[in-house]
């Protein structure tokens, strides 16, 4: 029995339930009743926790995570338009069938370019999500990047002609991002001047400038990469012997990449500039050892010539995010702790020279 496509959290019953359960192999589950709560702020989607109650004892789980289509019409007007939808779903079944990396465990996911059904393994009550605001420390970092070898060594090597249809190529979405990201360094200008260094104004612009030139780099070493890992998108769990773990969420830019450019991303983003300073080689060492053991292959030097352009992707994305987020004391507190570590990172890399 599949599960009905849905367009609206509110449409779910106890028989859709049933059926995506059913579908993941529970078929003993009959759902009693169930409570939605909403998760997280509903930025780039409408998500809700099910608390399900089954009319008998059941191996099913007592909860799960739902994920659709955002509601407000801008947003999904973003989503149809970046093609976030389809990605994700192929990203969650790609992974999921190759065991990648640590995501939430799959229960059910359809739809298509236009909308998106995701069902997942609940975390809300096990796992801490990150915050982007306050960053993450360097065992985190190192969590996190953990994953992102695992899943990049996965599918490593891949070619335009070899890859699958649906990841995000840069060449093919460079003008849409290219003008996104000249709309959001306009109104960084405006908004936030007084509240970030003229340095961190003036990369700002730089990017909004050579976003075009970035976005067409020649790609030499391409493997399905994430493509915004930040903190904000990551779930740490507490393992034995007081080790965490990384979860990672959202893959709705998944895409045809360098592996750098996830690397770069969430460095530059989510830990603290001088943490990022004083671990960034050692991090950067353990990526490679993750992703060497993982039955691919990547030299340090070339990693480290890849990680100084690929660095600013964090900038890029940030900088169009300002275009496409709402302009609330939030959303702007999370993109000015983005672009301070963005920007600190293009700085001590020079990283605009390397092209």
């Amino acid at each position: 029995m599949t599960p009905a496509l849905l367009d609206r959290i509110d449409q779910i019953d106890a028989a859709w339930i049933e059926a995506v359960l059913h579908g993941a192999g529970h078929d003993g589950a009959r759902v009693s009743a169930f409570r939605a709560t909403p998760v997280g702020a509903g930025n780039v989607s409408d998500t809700v926790r099910l608390d399900i109650e089954y009319a008998a004892a059941a191996d099913a789980p007592a909860s799960v995570v739902a994920k659709f289509r955002p509601s407000d019409p801008a947003v999904h007007q973003h989503g149809l338009g970046s093609g976030a939808y389809h990605r994700e779903i192929g990203a969650y079944r790609a992974i999921s069938e190759k065991a990648a990396c640590r995501i939430p465990e799959l229960y059910w996911v359809g739809g298509d370019e236009t909308n998106i059904n995701l069902v997942v393994e609940d975390l809300t009550q096990t796992a801490t999500p990150g915050n982007q605001v306050a960053g993450c420390s360097v065992d985190e970092a190192r969590a996190v990047l953990t994953e992102l070898a695992r899943v990049h060594s996965a599918f490593a090597p891949l070619d335009e002609a070899t890859a699958p249809a649906w990841p995000i190529r840069m060449a093919d979405v460079c003008d849409y991002w290219a003008g996104t990201t000249r709309t959001g360094a306009d109104l960084a200008l405006a908004r936030f001047r007084g509240r970030l260094d003229d340095r961190d104004l003036e990369l700002v612009d730089t990017a909004g400038r050579r976003v075009r030139e970035w976005y067409l780099l020649p790609q030499t070493r391409l493997t399905l990469t994430h493509g915004d890992p930040r903190v904000d998108n990551v779930l740490f769990e507490r393992l034995d012997a007081g080790a965490v773990g990384a979860v990672v969420i959202d893959w709705q830019v998944t895409g045809l990449r360098n592996p750098m450019y996830d690397v770069g991303y969430f460095l530059s983003g989510s830990i603290d500039a001088a943490d990022r300073k004083a671990h960034e080689h050692a991090l950067i060492d353990g990526y490679l050892e993750v992703y060497a053991a993982g039955g691919a292959e990547y030299g340090r030097d070339e990693a480290l010539a890849d990680y100084r352009t690929q660095l600013l992707s964090g900038l890029m994305i940030t900088t169009a995010a300002i275009a496409v987020l709402p302009d609330n004391e939030q959303v702007n507190a999370l993109i000015c702790a983005l672009l301070e570590r963005n920007c600190a990172a293009a700085a001590d890399w020079d990283a605009f020279a390397g092209f």
